[in-house]
Order: C-alpha cells, then sequence, then structure tokens
C-alpha cells in the first residue's frame, strides 16, 4: 500500500493538511496588474504527491484532485 491520504469516488483528496515545511507565499507584484490575483498567495504541497495547492485562510488544503499515475 502507498502512503497517500484517501481519496473520494470522484478522485479527489480527502486529505486537508499540508506537508511541513512546505508553505510558501507567491510574490507575483512584478508582474503588474493582470496577474493581480497571485499577489501574497499562499501554496504548499500535499502527501498525495500533489505540488502547489493553495492555501485556505485556516491553513488548509484547498480541495484538489490526486495526480494521475
Amino acid at each position: 500500500m502507498s502512503d497517500k491520504p484517501a481519496a473520494t469516488p470522484d478522485g479527489y483528496c480527502t486529505n486537508k493538511t499540508p506537508v511541513t515545511g512546505t508553505v510558501r507565499q507567491i510574490n507575483a507584484t512584478a508582474t503588474g496588474p493582470k496577474f493581480y490575483h497571485l499577489h501574497g498567495r499562499r501554496y504548499a504541497a500535499c502527501p498525495c504527491g500533489r505540488d502547489s495547492v493553495s492555501l485556505t485562510d485556516r491553513d488548509n488544503l484547498r480541495r484538489h484532485k490526486q495526480p494521475q499515475e
């Protein structure tokens, strides 16, 4: 068995806690107003193998699908 978290029948990951030490913040202020939605957004990795999953205000991972193998 793998150490991946469980998935729902439609393929979404059930894990909500990010891998420790992988939280990072994107500083996209130099890209200009077109990419304003990237300013200050925080991302982290999930144990399922998905990288760059955005975080909620409570430091939980947003709903995401596990990567296909």
